[in-house]
Formats: C-alpha cells, sequence, structure tokens
C-alpha cells in the first residue's frame, strides 16, 4: 500500500491541502496527514499492510490525464498496426502525465483500418462497461434483430447470458490485453474514412467513404469515438439516422468533424444523437454572422468539443471565448498529435504522407497543418494561461469529462475511492514529476527528486 504525502489533492471542483492518498491498485481512500503520521509511528502499516510514503513536496496530485485523440508519438503512429507501436506511445504518454489513452486512425482502405483495430483490440484494458449498461432496454431494442428477434424487452435479464455469448465484441474482450509499459488503452477513436472531401484537412481524399455502421461493425467493441461529416448523408437521412442510431446502440460516442455541415444540418445531428465535436475549429465550417456553421452550433449545443491548445490549431483569443461559452464541462482537451511528438524536428510522416516540423508546426508540403506536435501537459500549461482556468477546471478537462463521456468515471478520472489508481504528479506549470498506473510508477522525472 502508498500513501502521498505533502500533495496537493486535485478534485473536480477544489484542490485539497493537508491530505493524504492511500492507494494500491485502486484508490482507497483520502486521510489527514495526522492520521498518517499516527499510523507511521505505530509501525508503518496502514490496518496492517506496510505502507510506503511517497512525498510529493508541495505539487498537485490528480487523476490521470486521458487522452482521447492521438495518432502517435515518440516515432510511433497507430496505423504502424505493428506489435510494439502502442507500446511506444504508452510509454512515451506517461512521461506526459497520461495513463489513459484512445489510438486514433486515419482515412485509410478499410484493410489498414482494421489491422490497426486488431492490434487495438490486443492492447485493450479489460476495463469495459458493466453488462447491465451494454445490454440496457435501449441498445437491446436496436439489437434485436441482430441478436435474437425472439427476445422481449422485459425479459431481457433472464437472456443476458445467451446474448453475451452472441455478442461478438465481449467474446473478444476475454483475452487478456497485451502489456503495455505506460499508458493503457481504452479503445480506438476512428478518424475518417466517413469524413468530407471539402474538409479532410491532412487525411487522403480517394479512401473517404459514406458512413456506413456495416463497415466497422466488427470492431464496435473497439471503437469508442466516431467521426463523421452529416452532410455525406444529406440524400440518404434514413441513413444517416441508422447510422447514429446503430453507434449509439453500441455505446460508441458519434463526433462531428472534419465537416461541411452548416448550422442547421450540424444541430439536427446533435439533436439526433451525435453529442461530440472533433478538434472544434478546425476542419469544419466557422462561425460567421450570417451562417454559424458547425462552430456555431457547437457552441449553441451541449455537445462535448475537443480543443487542441497548441496556440497553433486554435488561437489563444479564441480558447478564451469557447472556454467561457463551454465552460470546463463542456471541454476536453486532446494533443492530436502525430508521429513526429516528442521527437527533433525535421521530417515525418502521417497518413502516408511527408510531414514538415519545423518551429513546433507540423505542416503537409502545401502549409496544410498535419496534427500536432504538442504534448497533454504543455497543452494544459498552454490552455491555463490563455483562459486563468483553474487547475481543478483544467485537470477536469483532461480526466472527468473524457471518463464521463465513455461511461467509466467510475474506473477512471477521478481520486475516488475504488476507482484505478491512476495517479500523475506536476508542479504548478504542469511539468510532470512521477506518473502511476494501477498503483504502479511507470514515469519519475529525473530532473525532480
Amino acid at each position: 500500500m502508498q500513501a502521498i504525502i505533502n500533495g496537493r489533492l486535485v478534485l473536480s471542483d477544489k484542490v485539497l491541502d493537508g491530505c493524504t492518498l492511500l492507494f494500491d491498485k485502486k484508490i482507497i481512500g483520502i486521510v489527514s496527514r495526522e492520521t498518517i503520521d499516527r499510523e507511521w509511528r505505530n509501525g508503518r502499516c496502514w490496518q496492517g499492510k506496510p505502507l510506503l510514503l511517497i512525498d510529493a513536496g508541495g505539487a498537485y496530485v490528480s487523476p490521470g490525464f486521458i487522452n482521447l485523440h492521438i495518432h502517435g508519438c515518440a516515432g510511433a503512429d497507430t496505423m504502424d498496426a505493428e506489435e510494439d507501436t502502442l507500446a511506444a506511445m504508452s510509454g512515451f504518454l506517461a512521461s506526459t502525465g497520461v495513463t489513459a489513452f484512445l489510438p486514433t486512425t486515419m482515412t485509410y482502405d478499410f484493410p489498414a483500418i482494421h489491422k490497426a483495430l486488431q492490434q487495438i483490440r490486443k492492447c485493450m484494458t479489460v476495463m469495459t462497461r458493466r453488462r447491465e449498461e451494454k445490454f440496457a432496454p435501449a441498445a437491446a431494442k436496436n439489437d434485436k434483430k441482430e441478436l435474437n428477434e425472439s427476445i422481449e424487452v422485459s425479459v431481457l435479464s433472464k437472456a443476458k447470458d445467451t446474448i453475451l455469448q452472441q455478442e461478438e465484441g465481449f467474446s473478444r474482450q476475454k483475452a487478456s490485453p497485451v502489456p503495455l509499459p505506460g499508458a493503457k488503452v481504452l479503445g480506438a477513436y476512428l478518424e475518417g474514412p466517413f469524413i468530407s472531401c471539402e474538409y479532410k484537412g491532412a487525411q487522403k481524399e480517394e479512401d473517404i467513404v459514406a458512413a456506413d455502421f456495416s463497415l466497422i461493425r466488427d470492431f464496435s467493441d473497439v471503437i469508442k469515438v466516431v467521426v463523421f461529416a452529416p452532410e455525406t448523408l444529406r440524400q440518404e437521412p434514413e441513413q444517416l439516422k441508422d447510422f447514429i442510431g446503430q453507434c449509439k446502440a453500441h455505446h460508441i460516442v458519434v463526433s462531428l468533424g472534419h465537416s461541411a455541415a452548416g448550422y442547421e444540418e450540424a444541430v439536427q445531428a446533435i439533436k439526433g444523437g451525435a453529442s461530440h465535436i472533433t478538434h472544434l475549429c478546425n476542419a469544419m465550417t466557422g462561425l460567421h454572422h450570417r451562417s454559424p456553421g458547425l462552430f456555431g452550433a457547437a457552441l449553441d449545443t451541449d455537445a462535448i468539443c475537443e480543443l487542441i491548445a497548441d496556440n497553433l490549431h486554435v488561437h489563444p483569443a479564441v480558447q478564451r471565448i469557447i472556454y467561457r461559452e463551454k465552460g470546463a464541462a463542456g471541454l476536453e482537451l486532446i494533443t492530436d498529435s502525430m508521429r513526429a511528438c516528442g521527437l527533433p524536428e525535421g521530417v515525418s510522416e502521417l497518413g502516408g504522407q511527408t510531414v514538415y516540423v519545423k518551429n513546433g508546426e507540423a505542416r503537409l508540403a502545401d502549409g496544410t497543418i498535419a496534427g500536432s506536435v504538442v504534448t497533454m501537459d504543455r497543452a494544459m500549461a498552454n490552455f491555463r494561461r490563455n483562459t486563468g482556468a483553474s487547475v481543478p477546471e483544467v485537470v477536469r478537462m483532461v480526466t472527468e469529462n473524457q471518463a464521463q463521456e465513455l461511461g467509466l468515471f467510475e474506473k477512471i478520472g477521478s481520486l475516488c475511492p475504488g476507482a484505478a489508481a491512476d495517479i500523475t504528479i506536476f508542479n504548478e506549470d504542469f511539468t510532470i514529476l512521477r506518473t502511476f498506473v494501477d498503483g504502479c510508477e511507470v514515469y519519475k522525472n529525473p530532473d525532480f527528486q
């Protein structure tokens, strides 16, 4: 058992001083420093178990950060789909305070996408939704034909075991995940190929296709977020409705992004079940006083919005406007980083395209921004500096919001008893000092003792 002392514990709405965080593989609880000192003097134990004290030295202690949208780092990219790809990303991410992430795919041919998803499946944590959530009546109605047309919602609870055997995703997750050296893999973020050619950004146009759930059905257990451009199904309203409905039935977050959708079209998709916006401001219709665009729809609804706070993708002044409008509860900081993140500047690659990294910017030959090279800790520092947001607010934007959206808040994203002991210790400028995953230290900053 371990205890972090002399730390400033970051809770969802405040910073708690003068207390100690107790944990082993999971968070045990928060107790007073006096209580720990008394137990330490009486045998260096806590309730009969040996106790290891970790001195935070006055630094912040928070839940481990969750990077919802990241293509690569440390020379590795999700689309490499090699055995060591996610291990390389996992190890590097721990040094940036990240304890869990969604490896993000790109627009490619489906064999390549499926290969990447298969590799993600191998590394996924066994942390999955409760069966009661996965087979709630709403989901069962949508899947009734697929699973068993004779099953009625009223008797669903009696048929759960049968359904579980039929549900492909559940049986696939019985296998133990491939061990990783740092941050854990929660699933996949599918960015493309269901996007707009007009707002494709740094993605290959020849592989873009219309959204069709049948193309991703076999990986519904892996995909946690899917991006699509609603206007691409403008002539197929029933297909659009079916796509969003199928995703929701399989607990996949539907995100609007890389889209030419106007304000009304975007709002309609959000009312229909899309609840997330991919890298707000980038690769979408902008805000105009007579045509609010997808950007306007994001601000005018309850959709959760991603933000790349590297000060290149979104100007600091716009970050302040977004923060004032959406608040900490409506924003998720992401990196959207590519393989060059964490490496020296020079020539790199993204989605089969050459990328040039210079002065902290990653661009294609034509100048198109190609993801970022920012790390989560630097994005957090930037955002706080730009907006004046409090430390608890900034931490919420990389922990609780993501965990809530993925349906995992009871397990990650907080310092509540019973949650996984995914913990990050950082100083005032968000320099990462130590990182713990499931109670094990996976990173210690060599410059700080």
